[in-house]
């Protein structure tokens, strides 16, 4: 059962690393191609967004396939871009890795340039348990329920 549990400063921040999906590790392998290292990363977490998305020089560094094309409805504005797939995993917490994420290629706006992309609802309902804690002023992922949640 793997968890992560984070004090709230401002934001909701999840600190990952991505990778190319092992599919596409053994067909770069295959072709003789390079296989990029895995990027560190700070994803925002944004339960209004529907779509996880990464800026664009993460996906440019780690090259993935493109998928099918997509709008991207944010606040300033509409924009297409294409679905990638990647693998995220969570060395800082104990959440099982996602071995194939689609996530959309858009950058953040200024504000928030220190993130790297956000976990929108797509992610965030493939783990069993998120609990926002107010006035202790933290937040929790699970990827299992809790046998006894209240000795969480």
């Amino acid at each position: 059962m793997g968890k992560y549990t984070a004090a709230i400063d401002e934001r909701l921040i999840l600190p990952a690393r991505v990778y190319l999906t092992q599919a596409q590790e053994r067909g770069r392998h295959r072709s003789g191609g390079v296989v990029p290292a895995g990027v560190p990363v700070r994803l925002l977490i944004d339960t209004g967004s529907g779509r996880s998305t990464l800026v664009p020089w993460v996906i440019a560094h780690l090259d993935p396939r493109p998928g099918r094309e997509v709008r991207v409805e944010t606040s300033g504005s509409s924009t297409a871009t294409n679905l990638f797939s990647v693998r995220l995993e969570f060395p800082d917490a104990t959440l099982e890795p996602f071995p194939h994420v689609a996530v959309a290629r858009v950058p953040l706006p200024p504000l928030l340039q220190e993130f790297h992309g956000l976990v929108g609802r797509d992610l965030l309902f493939r783990w069993e348990w998120f609990l926002l804690e107010g006035r202790r002023r933290r937040w929790s992922l699970r990827d299992t329920r809790p046998w006894f949640p209240w000795l969480s």
